[in-house]
């Protein structure tokens, strides 16, 4: 009995600065978030003592809002399934094809995370700008007699952006998901006249099923949260969410409202991870 109360001590010991950190650092900082969105707005950072929920019912009947939240959402769902779609022959290939290269091939992957996301972001407007790399070579070709301007500050440029930064993580995880497929499973599917495709589809994918919806939550969750990338690549009139948020907060100082928009984005994020996580049950077609 003495015994198993010291181990409960030392556990609780050794857990209290975890505890610590956590609750400091998240859960009293959203716990005052959610208590702001509350309450109302006087502008320019005051705030007034009065419960309403006219904050989230402004936001979830605002046309301009769901304009942007569609918008967001959207663009961060088409990133997730063009991210696993592009990941998943590369993590097959990987997992079942390569023999001697396959660490070489999961280091080059990760070589290419090394790189500053911000870094990343300034290379692709450099590429896609006027006088990018893309307009100099059609121009100096005489493709083109004008740069495109297309190319840049489109939810194309903020696509292509997000595929090129979030396609190595869906990759690992994809790869470790089929790391505990066994290979004699696919051989005998062919054995029994499977085809390749039918193989992949019954066998691959309900295995690997985990770490394509860890990696699509994953995604879609930093996409349609993330701000520096619509800001610089999208332009103004390729607002997401989290550029709302920032403006509501930081310009105009409605704390209330911004906090009312990011628990709305919370709330729809849980839902997407409760609907995903059912999709484990996927057996193949």
């Amino acid at each position: 009995m003495l015994a198993r109360r010291r181990r409960r001590i030392a556990a609780a010991v050794l857990v209290a600065p975890a505890l610590l950190v956590i609750g400091g650092a998240l859960v009293i900082p959203t716990l005052n978030l959610l208590i702001q969105s509350f309450l109302v707005s006087l502008g320019y950072g005051q705030i007034a003592n009065q419960f309403t929920f006219e904050n989230y019912t402004g936001a979830l009947t605002d046309p301009t809002y769901m304009k942007v939240a569609a918008y967001s959402f959207g663009l961060g769902a088409l990133t997730a399934v063009v991210c696993i779609a592009l990941a998943y022959p590369v993590a097959y290939y990987i997992s079942f094809r390569l023999q001697r290269g396959r660490n070489l091939a999961l280091f080059l992957v990760v070589v290419s995370l090394f790189s500053s996301y911000l870094v990343r972001l300034y290379a692709w407007y450099t590429i896609l700008g006027e006088n990018g790399v893309i307009n100099n070579a059609l121009t100096t070709l005489r493709i083109i007699h004008e740069p495109l301007t297309f190319l840049l500050f489109s939810p194309w440029a903020v696509l292509t952006a997000f595929v090129n930064i979030f396609l190595p993580y869906t990759i690992l995880m994809l790869t470790s998901a089929m790391q505990n497929i066994p290979k004699d499973l696919l051989e005998n599917a062919r054995d029994l006249g499977a085809s390749p495709l039918r193989a992949f589809s019954r066998i691959v994918v309900p295995l690997s099923m985990t770490g394509a919806i860890g990696a699509f939550i994953y995604t879609f969750i930093l996409t349609s949260g993330d701000y520096i990338t619509p800001a610089l690549l999208g332009g103004t009139r390729n607002t997401a969410l989290a550029n709302v948020v920032s403006d509501l907060f930081l310009a105009l100082g409605n704390r209330p409202e911004s906090a009312a928009i990011s628990f709305l984005m919370l709330a729809v994020f849980f839902v997407v991870y409760l609907a995903l996580t059912r999709l484990e049950r996927f057996k193949g077609f």
